[in-house]
């Protein structure tokens, strides 16, 4: 990742407590930042990261593509391989990727926005979106909204690199996968506002138990100074732990109204969405499933706390599109309700939810690939999904992957499989044209790929 970047090395040495550079007087000045020796320009600052392989193996790349410099972990064995004037351009640091974090969080700070922070176990990137378009309206250069999935600890620092004196909102999505995550990005952030849309199932392997999911979660408000306000629905789980963490911290609690009597209320259930009211005025929201629902009113939420006028927040309901491989509808031999990009229980019940409202009387299939990251509890998750799928009394279950088998043990007549070809011979060979089928499963199982080979099915 690449982003603008226009600091003097002066100033990043104070930031990381080092001793000023006298020996260069002419106090270099850096005009791009980049975590990837690919993505380099001249004057870049070249932020090598650990993963599946160590970033500090490209710093040499880098300088040849033309860094002006790097940091470095100290005592980093790299080092010792560079030329005496290659190792000149290095900044030493206790942690890159720490690192990453003090120079967002002080870039960050140079400005006043808005900014909204959102977190939770499913919704995320639909509230995004939907925040996305209540804040249209502004100029393109005042508003900063996190791009494609970028909202983890390399992600949420880019997305502030992005704010300059022009910028009036932030919009930022803040994702986990362990604990702690989220109080680290909030701390990096400083949130003026936060939204939690639900605390639900996902990465309780990481987390071990839904009560430390709550907890990570709101820990949202961590970086959040007095004064500051949290956003949640009135049926979210742990609303208590919520009220007396947010009270503890200073922080404003606005709780909206989705389970009982909300301000947007649904007037007729459609097969590609729902009709809804909001002060007489009726709207349409164009997406099927009504767990959705709770996004949609908790942007309206913020709206109305923000004072954004009505037909601004009605714009952003009726404009609002799903994002690649979430909720897409796909229509060729069989009709395929795409929502590939990943899963966990509390978003398989969503898609279910959705898949049924949009089939109608139509034959519906559910191809649903194992759900991941739930560790011990993947047993009991996907029994609990097999179980709702049998309440519903119609439909074919089509599993895939191994930890399905306990799902599909829950429905009648229901099928496992291990191979996706053999899965789609099966569905071009048995399932009517036109059936509705709904494609979901965790991202590492590439339901994509199912989605397209029954696109490309002509019959």
């Amino acid at each position: 990742m690449i982003a603008p970047f226009e600091y003097s090395l002066s100033t990043l040495l104070s930031l990381f407590s080092m001793n000023p550079d006298w020996e260069n007087p002419k106090n270099l000045k850096f005009r791009w930042i980049s975590t990837s020796s690919k993505e380099i320009k001249k004057g870049t600052l070249f932020v090598p990261l650990r993963g599946e392989r160590d970033g500090h193996q490209f710093i040499k790349d880098a300088l040849n593509a033309g860094a002006s410099g790097f940091l470095c972990e100290k005592n980093h064995p790299i080092i010792s391989t560079l030329p005496e004037e290659d190792k000149k351009k290095a900044i030493f640091v206790k942690d890159t990727l720490a690192s990453l974090g003090v120079l967002a969080n002080y870039h960050r700070n140079r400005f006043r926005p808005i900014i909204l922070a959102i977190t939770g176990s499913s919704g995320k990137t639909t509230t995004k979106d939907l925040l996305g378009g209540l804040f249209s309206f502004l100029e393109p250069k005042s508003l900063v909204v996190t791009e494609k999935n970028y909202n983890n600890e390399i992600g949420v620092p880019f997305t502030l690199f992005r704010i300059t004196e022009f910028t009036r909102v932030v919009i930022c999505e803040m994702g986990m996968n362990h604990r702690g995550e989220i109080q680290r990005l909030s701390l990096i952030a400083n949130p003026t506002h936060s939204l939690i849309t639900n605390i639900g199932s996902a990465h309780i392997q990481n987390l071990k138990s839904r009560e430390n999911i709550a907890e990570e979660k709101i820990d949202i408000i961590s970086g959040m100074k007095p004064g500051g306000v949290l956003f949640v629905p009135d049926d979210l789980d742990f609303l208590n732990r919520v009220k007396i963490r947010t009270k503890k911290s200073n922080v404003g609690l606005v709780i909206w109204n989705h389970s009982r009597n909300p301000i947007l209320k649904v007037k007729t259930i459609q097969k590609n969405g729902f009709l809804m009211e909001m002060k007489s005025e009726i709207i349409q929201w164009k997406i099927p499933g009504s767990k959705l629902l709770s996004n949609v009113r908790g942007m309206l939420a913020i709206g109305q706390y923000l004072k954004i006028n009505d037909l601004q927040i009605r714009n952003a309901i009726k404009s609002y599109k799903s994002p690649n491989k979430r909720l897409n509808i796909k229509k060729g031999f069989f009709t395929i309700i795409d929502d590939s990009y990943n899963a966990n229980p509390e978003s398989m019940l969503s898609s279910i939810d959705a898949s049924i409202q949009y089939a109608g009387d139509k034959e519906i299939v559910w191809v649903l690939g194992t759900m991941k990251e739930l560790g011990k509890f993947s047993k009991f998750y996907h029994v609990q999904i097999g179980k709702e799928i049998r309440k519903i009394g119609r439909g074919t279950l089509l599993g895939f992957g191994e930890e399905t088998t306990p799902m599909i043990k829950q429905v009648p007549n229901a099928k496992h499989f291990n191979d996706k070809s053999t899965l789609c011979n099966f569905i071009k060979n048995q399932i009517p044209k036109n059936a509705v089928i709904l494609v979901k499963g965790s991202r590492s199982m590439k339901m994509e790929e199912i989605v397209s080979e029954l696109i490309s099915f002509k019959g």
